[in-house]
């Protein structure tokens, strides 16, 4: 699944629920099935059309934007590699398992946002920021 196209369906959701509207109400205003609603929210089945009606019907605008991709920086890489294994050290797990737990609880996306912070840091501390990030996310490592 496109985490963009998520994202958009993520925002059109939290509009629709802010307005106390179902997702069949906010289908018979644009015209379309309650099962289509559902697949914008969740990200699939997304066209531009469908997502510029549903912002209208919503009253938001929905706003495109372009940014250049960043290059992977392989101190980034390094860094992040080297955290997931003291994660899956300090937590019993294999590479693989602290790997996916940590995507899976928007780990690396903490890591990659805060590179310039946390690799200032101990290990250790990160490692503890890393585990909180993870839980509150929905994570259930102690």
């Amino acid at each position: 699944m496109n985490t963009n196209l998520q994202k958009i369906g993520e925002l059109l959701s939290q509009y629709r629920k802010s307005k106390g509207l179902t997702q069949e109400e906010v289908g018979a205003m644009i015209g379309v099935q309650k099962a289509m609603v559902s697949k914008v929210e969740n990200g699939l089945c997304v066209n531009f059309n469908t997502i510029n009606r549903l912002a209208e019907a919503l009253g938001v605008e929905p706003v495109v934007g372009l940014k250049p991709k960043k290059k992977a920086d392989k101190n980034l890489i390094d860094y992040v590699m080297t955290v997931i294994i003291e994660f899956a050290r300090r937590h019993g797990l294999t590479i693989r398992e602290a790997s996916n737990y940590i995507g899976r609880f928007k780990g690396i996306d903490f890591l990659v946002e805060f590179y310039d912070v946390e690799h200032t840091l101990s290990f250790n501390d990160c490692v503890d920021d890393l585990t909180v990030v993870c839980q509150n996310y929905g994570g259930t490592l102690k």
